[in-house]
């Protein structure tokens, strides 16, 4: 069972606080920020909130959230007394701001693949229409198994996280049809390692010596197999590198 200290709900033009609406599967956008330390930092909260005003945009919502609306709102809801590593949520639609926080679960570093076929609807915007993400994420032990989002042959994201898969140390991620998120940004821009773009078809995941899953939730993690297809990984050296660099920052 989710460990959750907090539900909030507010109408946005009033900040009117209202009952309780996760706001699951409701034209909107969520976005989720890793909590992490004591006295507690969230972790890149600027580009989770630009993300989501861009988001925002995107789906005609006319509404901007900014860190000192969050400040001046919410911090009476944190703690710095508490040592902190949990994830907050922030969901907007079209009348409604919802926040949760809940507690990391203690997950594995190494993950079980299953590919799924499915594409997210609108995928380069973090939306709320997730019911069939949500259904996938129900089906299994989420600290030990990731699904990954495949279409055309292609393989997309994980329902949690985005993927990099790895050949001779070079690092290669798909081409287009998914979410762009915070943690593959921060990657992006502070390895010294380029990242190729690419489609990565499900039929060539053998040629591939390592696939790494990298999202807010999960941090830095690797895919040890994918049962289905007798997947293996043959090396970790691009996730010790790449798990280093997050750690650091956190």
């Amino acid at each position: 069972m989710v460990n959750i200290l907090f539900k909030k709900s507010y109408l946005y033009k009033t900040f009117k606080n209202v009952p309780y609406d996760h706001l699951w599967n409701s034209k909107g956008v969520f976005t989720t920020v890793r909590i992490k330390g004591k006295p507690f930092k969230m972790l890149f909260l600027n580009e989770h909130i630009r993300n989501l005003n861009q988001s925002l945009e995107a789906m005609n919502i006319k509404f901007v959230l900014t860190s000192s609306l969050l400040n001046k709102k919410f911090k009476n809801l944190f703690n710095n007394n508490i040592r902190y590593d949990h994830l907050f949520r922030i969901a907007i639609n079209k009348h409604k701001i919802s926040f949760s926080l809940r507690k990391q679960k203690k997950i594995s570093t190494s993950f079980i693949g299953i590919l799924i076929n499915y594409k997210r609807s609108n995928p380069l915007v973090k939306n709320l229409f997730y019911k069939k993400i949500l259904d996938l994420l129900k089906s299994i032990c989420t600290t030990k198994y990731e699904i990954v989002l495949t279409y055309n042959r292609k393989v997309l994201e994980g329902c949690t996280t985005n993927i990099i898969c790895v050949k001779n140390e070079r690092l290669y991620i798909p081409k287009n049809d998914y979410y762009f998120g915070i943690t593959l940004k921060f990657i992006s821009k502070h390895s010294k390692r380029k990242i190729y773009k690419k489609d990565i078809f499900i039929k060539k995941l053998h040629l591939f010596d390592e696939i790494l899953l990298v999202g807010s939730g999960k941090g830095i993690v690797q895919i040890k197999s994918i049962p289905q297809i007798k997947w293996k990984n043959k090396s970790n050296i691009i996730f010790k590198e790449l798990h280093d660099l997050y750690n650091s920052y956190i």
